[in-house]
């Protein structure tokens, strides 16, 4: 497929309490974007982080988490929604893991006409202070470890979720893989806006592929989620964004065949020296 219409949902997202599960709130309306996107013709459409879940629901998540093995009755809404409509669905869930009880991790859904095709689990874990507050990941989540990418008919895609876009060789691994659009479903926290726009820029220009971020908006818990979803091309170029601080839909065509293009232009993968780059894989010394 050249041309792919994607949607970005940026969305506010209910977080969960003790008594109350926010996923059956989030879900109806999510169902009501993904009608409205797909009547417009989207073929993929995208969640923030966390979207189903609530990012701060937190302390609850251990209640609250989404089961995939089997798909539990949210994650089947999901496919079922994705075969009636024929669109591919990115959602951000915490997910339990495979057989540890209570084993948590922040992840993206991956669904199309065919049923779940995938999770992603976030890599890099967040745990650090900022000056709007602290962001607290590591209380709540286990690492994934692993970073896929989704051969589909839509193309091969590469997912990973908002503090992974730090780690220069996520994007660099999937693009190896052989990603030509990476997606990141994101929680953008303000105060890193400048951020934001530097890093998509890198990531998209230095992989020669579209880059594609879609973040949650609004409070949750004292934090503020400054939206500002978009769609980077892989010379760098914003193409379509979401404005900030408030809900917004992004819809557009992209081309596919750009990342080609750029890549045979640049010859970057080419001029690569991984024997220069051993280090970038030994642990951090310390004395």
């Amino acid at each position: 497929m050249e041309t792919l219409r994607i949607a970005l949902i940026q969305s506010k997202s209910t977080v969960g309490t003790e008594t109350f599960d926010p996923r059956e709130d989030n879900l109806a309306r999510a169902l009501e974007a993904i009608q409205k996107v797909a009547r417009e013709g989207a073929q993929l459409v995208v969640f923030g982080e966390m979207y189903l879940s609530g990012y701060r629901t937190d302390e609850w998540l251990y209640k609250w988490a989404t089961s995939v093995e089997p798909p539990d009755a949210h994650v089947q809404t999901l496919i079922e929604t994705a075969k009636a409509l024929n669109v591919y669905i990115m959602m951000g869930a915490a997910t339990f893991g495979r057989f540890m009880p209570g084993d948590v991790y922040n992840s993206t859904l991956f669904v199309g006409p065919t049923g779940l095709l995938g999770v992603y689990r976030k890599t890099h874990v967040a745990a650090f202070s900022y000056s709007n507050g602290v962001a607290m990941e590591r209380c709540f989540y286990s690492p994934g470890k692993e970073l896929p990418v989704f051969d589909t008919p839509l193309g091969r895609i590469g997912i990973h979720i908002c503090y992974d876009i730090t780690f220069p060789e996520v994007s660099r691994v999937q693009a190896l893989k052989g990603a030509e659009l990476l997606v990141n479903s994101s929680a953008s926290a303000a105060g890193f806006e400048e951020v934001w726009n530097h890093a998509l820029f890198m990531r998209a220009t230095e992989n020669t592929t579209w880059y594609v971020v879609c973040s949650v908006v609004g409070e949750q818990r004292g934090d503020i989620l400054f939206g500002g979803s978009r769609i980077v091309d892989p010379t760098g170029k914003v193409v379509a964004a979401g404005k900030y601080n408030e809900e917004d839909v992004i819809i557009a065509d992209i081309d596919l065949s750009l990342t080609r293009k750029a890549r045979v232009s640049s010859h970057l993968f080419n001029a690569r020296q991984p024997a220069l780059y051993t280090e970038v894989t030994e642990p951090t010394p310390y004395p």
